[in-house]
């Protein structure tokens, strides 16, 4: 009876897993937009499954931050507003600096090599667009940093936020598309978007350096600064709305 029931956990939670990454891969990938409804009987219906893996899959990604439960309404695309942005982006930057300092600024050379071995990842699906492994392979390269400072709960707490990170790569995607009658200028000025892998190639040269200032600077242009800027972009944006 008990392997019974475990099998049926485990199938339930399979089929759960499935349906989560379906709908993470049409989130990320733009087929679902942000606010668009999820209809928990057309997603049962697509994966030939019944409406609680649908329903435990889509608590898996309100829990990512890609998913909103609305009361007698269901589930929605998340939009991440600019200061839940910031948040993340701060807390994220502040735990890794954190990390950073207690090893001293120094990374191990093999730690180095393996951040170098993203790095090249992080290319090919930068070209390709492709923002599911995008987001696996920051992950990955931001691993070494907080595992460097050697701490159980700094790793930990880091981690906590890791889930969000999906939505934070569809925000900054989304903070930097023109909205119907603005202009660059307008919106954006002095406020460029950073490329991708070249934003994390120069944070990684910075850590080669082994010097402690000038890697924390890195880091903090690369997290916090990227908040600032984001946070700043929108409220020019409901600024030039409201004119």
């Amino acid at each position: 009876m008990c392997k019974r029931i475990e099998m049926k956990t485990t199938q339930k939670k399979n089929l759960s897993e499935s349906v989560a990454i379906m709908l993470r891969s049409k989130i990320m990938k733009g087929e679902l937009q942000a606010n668009e409804r999820i209809i928990e009987s057309e997603v049962a219906e697509a994966m030939q499954v019944t409406r609680g893996p649908v329903r435990e899959a889509l608590k898996i990604l309100e829990y990512e931050g890609l998913v909103t439960y609305e009361t007698k309404k269901g589930c929605k695309v998340t939009k991440l507003s600019s200061e839940d942005t910031y948040e993340v982006f701060y807390l994220r930057g502040s735990l890794e600096i954190m990390s950073l300092k207690l090893a001293g600024g120094r990374i191990s050379d093999i730690s180095l090599l393996t951040m170098k071995s993203y790095l090249e990842e992080m290319k090919k699906s930068s070209e390709e667009n492709d923002i599911e492994k995008m987001v696996q392979w920051d992950e990955l390269f931001h691993q070494e940093i907080i595992r460097a400072g050697n701490m159980k709960r700094l790793t930990k707490m880091w981690e906590s936020l890791s889930p969000l990170n999906g939505a934070m790569f569809l925000k900054v995607n989304d903070i930097y598309v023109l909205r119907e009658g603005e202009t660059w200028e307008d919106v954006f000025g002095e406020y460029q978007r950073q490329n991708f892998y070249d934003s994390h190639k120069i944070l990684l040269e910075k850590l080669e350096e082994k010097n402690l200032d000038a890697a924390v600077e890195s880091l903090w242009n690369h997290y916090i600064k990227t908040g600032e800027r984001i946070y700043k972009i929108e409220a020019r944006r409901k600024l030039l709305n409201k004119a």
